[in-house]
């Protein structure tokens, strides 16, 4: 499934901070070169985008994705020790593939916690996003019922901590609303060793973790949030939607689940095209 889903793309390495970063990519033919960067979440791996990044290309844009660092095949060098996760240094890995792709900005877009470390990247190198497309990060402090989400939060850690992943994984996809809707097909499973890392050194310091929204702000980074049709009201949808109003940004309800960019491909191109469209417009007439 990997190597089929990987035909017409290109693969690259970069060392960023003592870990080797893989990316994928492919080109576009837009005589700009514009960039799209996408961001993977808790899953870690960008294989969940090669899909939209083929169709995207078709529509002349260029676009990369990669593995997060200590997710799938970027890891450590030196059989280095995996370390509790920094959202700061997330940013700074998706800065040097950028680069590495000979860019000095790009198009972002982040889903789950991947758009967390978009607005990261938003925050610490502004001049680096073009636009941003955050897709349903779970930026649950901005909710009116945030302490029952926190609190739901150090109960998954304590299950974690006292009956081990496959329980307190359980209990977490109970609020994944949507993945098995009819008709729906399954997401590619990620790496056995991502959902380990996630619970062992990300999930934690993810727990109500939060960018610094209002110099995103003040800095007038353009940013679009989109929630998924089928997730309803689950918290990071209703989340992405606070998050628009904090940042009076466009907001957006697109086709598919949690994940419907990559399983419901075709539906949800449109209204990424859609998005974008609409950060030019909204970014043309503030100019």
């Amino acid at each position: 499934m990997a190597s089929a889903l990987a035909q017409g793309l290109s693969h690259g390495t970069i060392v960023n901070e003592s870990c080797c970063l893989h990316y994928w990519y492919i080109a576009g033919t837009d005589p700009d070169r514009r960039l799209i960067t996408f961001i993977p979440g808790g899953n870690g791996h960008g294989i969940q985008f090669f899909s939209l990044m083929k169709a995207l290309a078709a529509q002349g844009f260029n676009c990369v994705t990669f593995d997060r660092r200590q997710m799938s095949a970027s890891q450590p060098i030196d059989n280095l020790p995996h370390k509790p996760l920094s959202p700061p240094q997330q940013a700074r890995d998706a800065r040097a593939v950028i680069k590495a792709m000979g860019h000095d900005k790009s198009i972002v877009f982040g889903s789950s916690s991947g758009g967390l470390f978009a607005l990261q990247l938003a925050q610490d190198f502004p001049d680096m996003v073009e636009h941003l497309i955050v897709h349903e990060a779970a930026l649950v402090n901005l909710l009116p019922d945030s302490s029952k989400w926190l609190d739901w939060f150090v109960y998954l850690v304590d299950l974690f901590d006292t009956q081990g992943i496959e329980v307190a994984q359980k209990a977490f996809e109970v609020e994944l609303i949507g993945y098995d809707a009819e008709g729906v097909p399954p997401c590619v499973r990620p790496d056995p060793g991502n959902p380990v890392n996630f619970w062992q050194n990300e999930f934690k310091v993810q727990l109500g973790y939060m960018p610094n929204l209002w110099k995103i702000k003040q800095d007038k980074v353009s940013v679009g949030a989109m929630r998924g049709v089928r997730c309803k009201d689950a918290f990071f949808a209703r989340a992405v939607d606070e998050l628009a109003v904090v940042l009076d940004c466009p907001a957006m309800a697109v086709p598919g689940h949690h994940q419907g960019f990559e399983v419901e491909m075709e539906d949800f191109l449109p209204s990424f095209m859609g998005m974008l469209d609409t950060l030019e417009k909204r970014k043309e007439a503030s100019a």
